[in-house]
């Protein structure tokens, strides 16, 4: 449900902004405060579950998550809207952490695996998912629907919660304020920062480098406190001490992000460049998920015959071959090779995760696994952030430089205008001429940028194996 929300609301965005009166800046400040609100509280889901009690924290936040949607769904203004996603992120904090330590506690080590690899379906399959959902709800059923779709879902969870998962008692907690208002302030900086960077063209605007200034010193304050007093601390910042803990949390922020830009680049490709409808192009990325489902069943059982570090190295280059096979599409491709280079990659990715997920547990004492749910996904959740981010420089500097680098191929005297204007009726100096090839151009130069980002991403997963091997597995 909280996965699905991730990519569902992008892609009706457009139809919020339309219906709300509001611009593209404006409206995407309902994803912004969503994140926000996520961030801040995932990263302290141990803690509340010791003050709350596991059972009770998971009913609390999706009977909050539940409501909150449907306040989304109901909102008459920006304002509204805005407010209660930020409610929605605060809600659905804790609900991939809960979910995650509610199956490590339950099953032993050696069966944690198979477990996690259909948790994994819902964490990673929601975004998979989302494009397609999104599409068809909004241009069916309008955008409020894409937040009431989690209302069935919801009231299934409430009732499986209330009668499967076993209590566990809350305990006496102090609450370590200083902790926690360092992290809001460290958090909210950042994020405001990785989400209007381009819109604000980064260090060229003082509201950036002060955010900058602001992210990096309650950073540093949040992680030299937490060191200090471990913990104590509002997030127990010792368990990262474990190298197999940290090295798994790096490595599902990575490769995660990879897949983040999987579901960033192809709706660009596929609606912009390919002119596609919305629902087409949700069906083909939600068709990734397929070879994925698959890549999710077949992990426990690779890493249990040939060990975790090849499984995982096995992972890292299917995804790194999805990628390759991206990078050499152009604007003749058809659906066939775009669905085969993505699912690759997904496929390749569900390897990885749920082995990553129980292998980040391995040395954990039970009593540790709340706390460690909370700062495994919260690592995850920055790590997705960041790597969005990056996505969108790439592309935002590629159509820039390659723009720039072309635009000064197209000019009357070049022999090959007349030839490519031929068939056409126009006159190169005519203005119908200058918009066609400009539209054109537009066209070439965002598919190269593409291009030129998804070869990044295949070399960043080649580059994530190193990061393997230093696991210390039996």
């Amino acid at each position: 449900m909280v996965a699905l929300d991730l990519t569902i609301v992008s892609v009706a965005l457009p139809y919020m902004a339309g219906s709300l009166d509001a611009g593209g800046g404006e409206i995407s400040w309902a994803m912004t405060m969503f994140t926000i609100g996520q961030a801040i509280i995932i990263g302290i889901t141990g803690f509340l579950s010791r003050l709350l009690g596991r059972k009770r924290l998971a009913l609390l936040a999706v009977g909050g998550f539940v409501i909150s949607s449907t306040l989304c769904g109901l909102a008459q203004g920006l304002d509204q809207l805005v407010l209660f996603r930020f409610v929605q992120g605060l809600f659905s904090g804790p609900l991939i952490p809960i979910s995650q330590s509610i199956l490590v506690g339950a099953y032993p080590k050696e069966q944690r695996t198979h477990v996690l690899s259909l948790w994994v379906i819902g964490v990673m399959g929601g975004p998979a998912v989302g494009p397609a959902l999104g599409g068809y709800l909004a241009q069916t059923l309008g955008w409020r629907s894409v937040f009431w779709v989690n209302l069935p879902i919801g009231v299934l969870a409430l009732v499986l919660i209330l009668g499967f998962v076993r209590p566990v008692p809350a305990r006496r907690e102090t609450t370590d304020y200083r902790g926690l208002l360092l992290l809001i302030l460290w958090i909210v900086s950042l994020q405001i920062l990785l989400d209007k960077g381009n819109e604000l063209d980064w260090l060229d605007s003082r509201e950036i480098v002060f955010l900058g200034i602001t992210a990096v010193t309650f950073a540093l304050a949040f992680f030299l406190r937490g060191a200090l007093i471990g913990p104590r601390n509002i997030i127990d910042l010792y368990l990262l001490r474990d190298r197999n803990f940290t090295a798994c949390a790096l490595l599902v922020a990575i490769l995660g992000s990879l897949l983040l830009a999987l579901l960033i680049l192809t709706p660009l490709l596929v609606i912009d460049d390919y002119r596609w409808e919305i629902v087409t192009a949700g069906m083909v990325i939600g068709g990734f998920g397929v070879l994925g489902l698959a890549g999710g069943v077949l992990a426990p059982h690779l890493a249990s015959r040939i060990g975790v570090r090849p499984a995982l190295t096995i992972g890292c280059l299917f995804l790194a071959l999805g990628w390759h096979i991206y990078s050499r599409i152009d604007l003749d491709s058809g659906p066939v090779q775009i669905f085969l280079a993505g699912a690759l990659a997904e496929f390749g990715l569900m390897i990885c995760y749920p082995v990553l997920a129980a292998q980040a547990f391995a040395n954990l004492r039970p009593d540790q696994h709340d706390e460690g749910a909370g700062l495994f996904n919260f690592m995850k959740t920055l790590g997705f952030s960041f790597g969005v981010t990056f996505v969108e420089v790439l592309l935002y500097r590629g159509n820039q430089s390659n723009w720039n680098a072309y635009a000064g191929f197209i000019s009357v005297a070049n022999p090959g205008l007349d030839g490519y204007l031929a068939g056409t009726g126009l006159e190169p100096t005519s203005e119908s001429a200058g918009a066609l090839l400009a539209a054109q151009l537009l066209r070439q130069t965002s598919m190269l940028s593409i291009v030129q980002c998804a070869e990044v991403m295949s070399v960043l997963a080649l580059l994530s194996i190193p990061l393997v091997l230093m696991l210390r597995t039996k």
